[in-house]
């Protein structure tokens, strides 16, 4: 088990998303390596930035594919669909440069979340296999919905497509009151990767989804979660993607008591 930090619990807009805090910063943290989010200003400097990241020799086994991606691939617009595409490839080609094996990716965003779900699920395949044939392995993530829920999705997906590999992120399943019911889904036997983030509001309380809360700061039964892991004998990768930004610098003291947290209740 590999226990990672997510490089947007420190990189965002509060510091201009400074993609050197990595390089500067990388050896304040108690982790076992990095999940690289892709931000969209990223494909302005993308070659720099993944050089910087491959020189410095910085372990990030799994990245973060633009969000937006979801966004397109959820679209009924073949031009949308064709541009998330092609983000997705920019993307894998930074991930070749990396050495990442492992992408969490969206499939759908927030513009028609998951109205056209037949369409979704469609092109999930594909995307699936445009992943498979660069060499990594994609996991879709239960990412919030407007129309059904993220478990009903990832359990359709599970029975069209059997192989298929998913993450689990804590904040929308418990903002979507089934965070003890996906731990107890068949789907976890496809579960390969998990978000760890708290979520501070009630059943589908929509301006409670931020500010994301470090774990032990919301309402999750933290408890119960790592007891389910531990039963299912989960023994897959685990990022904190909880932030903590500054201006300048990093919060290490913030984000290595959280990663503390997740390391002791997965021992």
């Amino acid at each position: 088990m590999q226990i990672l930090l997510s490089t947007g619990t420190f990189i965002g807009r509060v510091n201009g998303r400074n993609h050197a805090l990595l390089t500067e910063h990388h050896s304040e943290f108690d982790c076992d390596g990095f999940e690289f989010m892709i931000f969209p200003d990223f494909y302005d400097n993308a070659e720099n930035i993944t050089e910087s990241y491959r020189r410095a020799e910085l372990n990030i086994p799994v990245m973060h594919f633009d969000k937006d991606i979801g966004g397109d691939i959820g679209s009924e617009n073949k031009e949308d669909y064709a541009h998330g595409l092609s983000l997705l490839a920019e993307n894998l080609k930074a991930a070749k440069i990396l050495g990442t094996k492992k992408a969490v990716i969206h499939l759908w965003g927030r513009k028609d979340s998951d109205k056209y779900t037949d369409l979704i699920y469609s092109r999930a395949g594909e995307v699936m296999d445009i992943c498979l044939d660069s060499g990594v392995t994609p996991v879709f993530e239960n990412i919030f919905c407007c129309v059904l829920s993220p478990l009903y999705h990832l359990e359709n997906l599970a029975e069209k497509y059997p192989n298929m590999q998913f993450i689990i992120d804590s904040r929308p399943a418990q903002f979507h009151g089934e965070l003890e019911k996906t731990l107890k889904s068949p789907i976890m036997k496809n579960v390969s990767h998990l978000h760890i983030n708290d979520y501070a509001g009630s059943y589908l309380e929509w301006d409670k989804i931020n500010p994301i809360p470090q774990p032990l700061k919301g309402n999750i039964d933290w408890a119960l979660f790592f007891s389910s892991l531990k039963a299912l004998g989960y023994d897959n990768t685990v990022t904190l993607e909880a932030p903590a930004h500054l201006p300048v610098g990093v919060d290490s003291e913030t984000l290595n008591g959280s990663l503390h947290f997740i390391r002791r209740n997965l021992e």
